[in-house]
Parts: C-alpha cells; sequence; structure tokens
C-alpha cells in the first residue's frame, strides 16, 4: 500500500517521461500489484475515450476560415488554382517561357525576313541576260556567250 502510493503517480506516465530506472521500478510494481494494474486499465482506457472524442471532433470542425485568416494575416494569398501556381512560380514560369519565346521570335524574324526578300524580287530576261531586281539594286545574270573569254 505505502510502495502504491509512490508509483500511483507514474502510472499515466506517457512514453519517455519516466528515466529508465523508474520504469523498471514501475513494472515490476505493476507486476505485483492487482490494484495497481486495475488503475493503470482504467486509466488507458479514460486516455483512449478521451482521445477519440477529441478526434471526433477535430474531425467534424472546419478548419478552412481559420487556414484563410492565418494566411490572410502572414499575407501569403491563398492559392487559386493552376494561375496561382504560375503567380506563386512566376520566376519558373518566365524562365521556362523565356527561351521558348525566343526561339519564336527568331523563327517569326528570318521567316518573315526570307518572305519580305522572296517578294521584292522581280525577274526578266533581256536578250540573253537575266536581271533580278532586288531591294538592293539589280543584279545582271550574264549567259556564258556575254562572258566574253
Amino acid at each position: 500500500m505505502r510502495d502504491c502510493a509512490r508509483y500511483a503517480p507514474m502510472i499515466g506516465a506517457r512514453a519517455g517521461e519516466l528515466r529508465d530506472e523508474e520504469g523498471r521500478a514501475l513494472a515490476a510494481h505493476l507486476a505485483g500489484c492487482a490494484r495497481c494494474r486495475a488503475l493503470a486499465a482504467d486509466l488507458a482506457a479514460t486516455d483512449g475515450l478521451v482521445a477519440e472524442g477529441l478526434l471526433a471532433r477535430a474531425a467534424a470542425r472546419d478548419f478552412a476560415p481559420f487556414v484563410d485568416q492565418v494566411m490572410a494575416r502572414i499575407g501569403a494569398p491563398a492559392p487559386a488554382g493552376t494561375l496561382g501556381w504560375f503567380h506563386d512560380h512566376w520566376k519558373a514560369t518566365l524562365a521556362t517561357l523565356a527561351p521558348a519565346l525566343a526561339a519564336l521570335a527568331l523563327f517569326l524574324y528570318f521567316h518573315l525576313d526570307a518572305a519580305r526578300q522572296v517578294a521584292s524580287l522581280e525577274l526578266s530576261a533581256e536578250g540573253v541576260s537575266t536581271v533580278i531586281q532586288t531591294s538592293d539594286g539589280p543584279v545582271v545574270l550574264l549567259a556564258d556567250d556575254d562572258l566574253g573569254s
């Protein structure tokens, strides 16, 4: 009975709360004392019921407003789908899109430049020579007879 008063406060201890020698002494006492074993079983059952009740209450509660308030307080906007991801990761988006936009710009530049050069050519024949009129001026293509070897 005197030992029970000593070990009763230790019965509800969580893992890691007791030193090793205290844990061994409590285990030895519980092995020999039916009254303390019954107290330990009652505490374990009560602890399980309390844990179940708390988990049920927490699961039934909607924490979304609380989360929104916390996020508003710290200044982080709530994510808004794909656009929200791009907004949050704008540097990665820009780094990914920059090479693609540069390649598109180069393609359009050379494609439009080539189209402009083709459109500015005029071809005409004068005798045996061919004259190509470009935006830079005329280019005369001479036939082999005109070269005057």
